[in-house]
């Protein structure tokens, strides 16, 4: 284990992509209040040096954020590799999805201890892996409650998870199976009452900053945040009022989603639709999380709506 004394208030973003921009936007405007705190992001080498296009566009924007760009791969660097690099650093946070494939989340997190990194944000932005348990239909989900069970086993690197949901555009997402805004059509997954929780990740970005800025420091605890939760009821009654007619009303029962999964074992939306077929882990209530407590305003699934065109 790396024992050498780092710098203080250093903090390393594991990613750039769609959440990881949005936590560097928002750490970054933190740091003005924290004026001791520097921001580096690890980016794979073709993203560090890229010249032209949407990667050369977020390089300069992390440019002008004053963000320092450290090269990595977290799916090629071992372990050690891995360690090697987050050993500079005081605090982890990882915004890098499940690209790496199988086995890359438990890889990183040991890599985080190894380095002796003092505070660890690990991707955990998502649903309540501890009651979900294994067998939910989902590997990744089954990875990030082994993710848990290392961190719970340690006690040099304190963690905070930033539990979310899913991200608010996916509920709308063609691919998920939910909503069909061709045939008006929205299926509740398993039964009507079950609820689903969804946040944007502009405001995972917001809240995770917020967070790990907040006095007293937050040390191994899962905190909840939220946009808005909804029952499939309720999300069929939102989608009515705005498409402005009457909703064709479908319940996918699980029956029929194991049945889906195994007649088309590629399509990824299918092993999802049966993980959101429950009544428990999936969702919790907006007035139990840290943004209601802090009265911080969240967007809700109505207000992300409104701001759409086309569906």
């Amino acid at each position: 284990m790396n024992t050498e004394k780092k710098p203080k208030d250093t903090v390393l973003v594991l990613g750039a992509g769609e959440l990881g921009i949005q936590v560097l936007r928002a750490m970054s405007n933190k740091v003005q209040e924290h004026t001791d705190v520097k921001i580096s992001v690890l980016l794979r080498s073709e993203a560090a040096y890229a010249i032209s296009g949407s990667r050369k566009a977020r390089l300069d924007e992390l440019t002008k954020l004053g963000i320092a760009v450290v090269e990595g791969d977290l799916q090629e660097n071992s372990i050690d590799e891995l360690s090697e690099l987050f050993a500079a650093f005081d605090a982890v946070i990882n915004c890098s999805g499940f690209v790496g494939g199988p086995g890359t989340l438990i890889k990183i997190t040991q890599a985080v201890f190894k380095a002796a990194v003092a505070r660890y944000f690990p991707w955990q932005f998502g649903v309540n892996y501890d009651v979900v348990g294994k067998g939910s239909g989902q590997q990744v989900w089954d990875e990030q409650l082994e993710v848990r069970h290392l961190l719970r086993q340690q006690n040099a690197t304190s963690w905070v998870i930033v539990s979310t949901g899913i991200f608010t555009s996916y509920l709308f997402e063609p691919g998920f199976g939910v909503i069909d805004a061709q045939s008006k059509t929205v299926c509740a997954l398993g039964d009507w009452k079950h609820a689903v929780t969804l946040t944007t990740p502009e405001d995972i970005g917001k809240l995770t900053a917020d967070i790990f800025f907040h006095q007293p420091t937050f040390k191994n605890e899962i905190v909840y945040i939220a946009g808005d939760t909804l029952t499939y009821s309720e999300l069929a009654d939102l989608m009515s009022a705005y498409w402005g007619i009457k909703v064709n009303r479908k319940l996918l029962d699980r029956q029929q989603l194991q049945g889906d999964a195994q007649h088309n074992p590629q399509d990824i939306g299918a092993n999802y639709r049966i993980a959101f077929a429950r009544p428990d882990g999936v969702a919790w209530s907006k007035r139990n999380t840290y943004n209601h407590r802090q009265r911080i305003s969240t967007t809700t699934a109505s207000q992300w709506l409104a701001k759409q065109h086309g569906m």
